[in-house]
């Protein structure tokens, strides 16, 4: 059995801005394990999260879920939330479930 592995990095920049890097595969396993951490940063008033999946080798629909959460937690939170460094397939992926609509993207 192999275990799915994904690393979270947080960094507030003077901006006031969190900066988040996510590497490694989004799945139904790891989103539950990097929800919370995302969660709090969602919820912690700061004005943008920014979600770097620059890293991200695999992204299933767990992991858009996961960014639709995240988002909702930041709408109620007055925080803005942007995904850059999107790989092409998570932003297709993205796209053919319509979460673009709501979800802001930078398409690496």
């Amino acid at each position: 059995m192999t275990t799915t592995l994904i690393d979270l990095k947080a960094a507030v920049r003077n901006d006031g801005d969190v900066r988040v890097t996510l590497a490694g595969e989004l799945d139904c396993h790891t989103a539950g394990q990097v929800e919370p951490r995302l969660t709090d940063l969602a919820a912690s008033g700061h004005r943008s999260l920014v979600l770097d999946l620059s890293g991200i080798t695999f992204c299933d629909s767990s992991g858009i879920d996961l960014f639709m959460r995240v988002h909702h937690r930041c709408r109620l939170a007055g925080t803005r939330l942007r995904l850059c460094g999107v790989p092409p397939l998570v932003a297709k992926s993205i796209r053919v479930l319509g979460a673009d609509r709501v979800l802001r993207l930078a398409v690496a």
